[in-house]
């Protein structure tokens, strides 16, 4: 957990992990609340989870070796992809 001002960042990695079992759990507790924000790694895990109104970073990598950075947004959160242009 990191704290900051207005809100709490809670991060999960489910990296390596075949069943994400009791985190899960824990993911579901946070997800949905206003004064936190939930950054999950290797999601796919938790998919049933995640809500699907969701901010998604995804990184790929080139064949050249850099990476690029995919984010998508629904409708409802375009604004945080405008503000990122800003």
């Amino acid at each position: 957990m990191y704290k900051t001002p207005s809100f709490e960042i809670q991060h999960f990695d489910f990296y390596r992990l075949d069943e994400p079992g009791i985190v899960a759990n824990e993911l579901a507790e946070f997800v949905g609340d206003p004064l936190e924000v939930v950054v999950v790694e290797w999601a796919d895990i938790v998919q049933h989870v995640l809500p699907d109104q969701r901010l998604t970073i995804v990184f790929k990598q080139t064949p050249e070796g850099d990476r690029n950075i995919v984010v998508t947004a629904p409708p409802a959160l375009q604004y945080l992809l405008e503000a990122l242009q800003a």
